[in-house]
């Protein structure tokens, strides 16, 4: 499983001693402000840019579609008992879902309460299963149990991500959304200060070989219509707990490729669905 730099951070949104104040990455992450340059929505632009094959990179911001336009950095005016309603209806816990909607968020720094509240949501890939050398994917990869077994990723105390969502819309907590977590690159370089800033969501997408690398291939579409759907819940549900539209990433390159495949119309057009159905 690989981790980038921030794929598609989703704007949620002190320092300790191991760094004075400095800039890290393209979208240039400031450890003094703890954000990343610009406003919430050209953060978002700029976190966005498509990844492709290989780990490049679009040189080039994102054009933030509306809904997401609409969304990010703004204050969230959705009704909890609303939301609960329809989360009720669907079978789901908000235990499921990263943690209580009344639960604030983990913070920078490692939790220290005078560190902001985490800022962004970073959408991964797993990267797995492996098909190898097949001439292409089977047709069931939506569905299989094959690619959609979340046990390899659970752990009790050290899963690598907050959440493991696979492409039946089933989901694996590995920390609550109010656990500060690490899982970039970007994140080990700042240091422990920015431990807390950031949400990490990996989304189960099985890859093939490619010649120049032995997962480079992920499939077409990249991930399924019910991951887009769970996957626009979870922003939702963390954006409800920092009370503004997060921002998203999904462009910081450190030589990985994921997530592949990406559609950000996709998302925004799940994100517009679940807006519609509890306004």
């Amino acid at each position: 499983m690989r981790y980038l730099l921030p794929l598609s951070i989703l704007i949620l949104a002190g320092a300790t001693g191991e760094l004075s104040a400095a800039t890290f990455g393209k979208c240039k992450f400031n450890t003094e402000t703890m954000a990343f340059a610009g406003s919430p929505g050209e953060q978002a632009s700029c976190l966005l840019r498509k990844v492709k094959i290989l780990g490049n990179v679009d040189a080039t911001p994102a054009q933030l579609p509306s809904n997401l336009a609409g969304f990010i950095g703004q204050p969230v005016t959705i009704s909890k008992p609303k939301l609960r309603q329809a989360l009720s209806g669907q079978g789901l816990t908000e235990a499921g879902l990263g943690g209580s909607l009344d639960a604030p968020l983990s913070r920078g720094n490692t939790n220290n309460p005078q560190a902001p509240m985490a800022r962004y949501f970073v959408i991964h890939d797993t990267s797995s299963p492996n098909f190898g050398n097949v001439a292409q994917f089977p047709a069931d990869i939506d569905t299989s149990n094959q690619v959609n077994r979340l046990d390899g990723f659970k752990s009790p105390s050290n899963a690598k991500a907050h959440i493991f969502l696979n492409r039946r819309g089933e989901i694996y907590v590995g920390h609550d959304f109010g656990v500060p977590w690490r899982a970039t690159k970007l994140e080990q370089q700042i240091g422990t200060l920015s431990r807390g800033m950031f949400l990490h969501i990996e989304n189960v997408q099985p890859r093939r070989k490619h010649p120049s690398q032995p997962d480079g291939n992920a499939p077409t579409p990249g991930f399924s219509t019910t991951q887009y759907d769970r996957l626009a819940l979870l922003y939702l549900m963390a954006s409800m707990r920092a009370q503004t539209g997060l921002v998203i990433d999904q462009g910081l390159s450190d030589g990985h490729d994921d997530p592949q495949n990406f559609s950000l119309e996709d998302f925004d057009a799940a994100l517009g669905r679940l807006l519609a159905s509890v306004s």
